[in-house]
């Protein structure tokens, strides 16, 4: 893992809070994923895109699962991979309540080495490594 993981990590959780905050709440554009797999909001989108360009081009090598994203078995055949939630708790979020997060992490064959919970209405971050 390179040292700079985590920190990579914490710049995108905190990038990704000012994206999501601005679109928080009843005012969320909202939509449902296919075969009931839950709610997905504008916020989600753009906070998952952020993430993609700013994570795997830091880490061109590192392979990408996010809920918000087709997965690929290319992922498969990395060694490191970011394995995203761009916003969970996606209802909260879109109910207006402030108990939604942004969860990411890094795995190293198949062992989590760095991992960021950010809760940007609670204003609180948590990470690992």
């Amino acid at each position: 893992m390179p040292a700079t993981d985590l920190p990579l990590l914490i710049e995108a959780a905190l990038e990704a809070g000012k994206i999501a905050t601005r679109e928080a709440g009843t005012q969320a554009q909202r939509g449902d994923k296919p075969d009931g797999a839950g709610p997905v909001t504008e916020a989600d989108l753009a906070v998952n895109t952020m993430l993609e360009e700013r994570l795997c081009s830091a880490r061109p090598g590192y392979g990408w699962l996010s809920e918000e994203s087709e997965d690929s078995p290319d992922r498969l055949d990395r060694s490191n991979t970011f394995i995203i939630d761009p916003i969970d708790g996606t209802r909260s979020f879109a109910e207006g309540a402030r108990t939604w997060a942004h969860s990411m992490a890094v795995a190293d064959n198949g062992v989590v080495t760095a991992a960021v919970i950010y809760l940007p209405m609670r204003d609180l971050l948590y990470t690992a490594a």
